[in-house]
């Protein structure tokens, strides 16, 4: 993905600040030394915000992204994330769209597609991709 077609998420905005943006962008004009150094404290200032901002927020809910019952399907977050990836993972997830709205009896009247008949017709590249985002959502469902 090109460096100019990367967007900031609600996260990047919460916990944002434009003097850490103005380290970044003096990155490139610094001796590789400085610019180690300086890249670990962008990070931990990151870090130390992004944890401070879960204080404040204590219910754990991204308050900048005001969740309500009817947007916190599996598919309503394929949706949020798509606009993030590049145009192979997007069509991989439209797959999983597909895939999961058939599964909730939103298709047009065929069964639901079983993971393994998804994965038999994958690339073995987008498989690891679907494995990889299929974890990352268990892990979000356990949350």
């Amino acid at each position: 993905m090109n460096e100019k077609e990367l967007k900031l998420t609600d996260l990047d905005y919460a916990i944002g600040d434009h003097h850490i943006q103005m380290l970044k962008a003096a990155l490139p004009y610094m001796e590789i030394a400085q610019q180690r150094a300086m890249s670990f404290f962008i990070k931990w200032n990151e870090l130390v915000r992004t944890m401070a901002f879960f204080e404040e927020n204590g219910d754990g809910m991204m308050s900048v992204c005001s969740l309500d019952e009817n947007h916190v399907s599996p598919v309503d977050m394929l949706n949020a994330v798509k606009p993030y990836a590049n145009q192979r993972e997007q069509e991989l997830i439209d797959i999983m769209t597909k895939l999961l709205s058939g599964r909730n009896g939103r298709n047009s009247g065929r069964g639901p597609i079983s993971m393994e008949q998804l994965l038999s017709i994958l690339p073995p590249e987008q498989q690891s991709r679907f494995e990889t985002i299929q974890l990352m959502m268990q892990t979000l469902g356990q949350m």
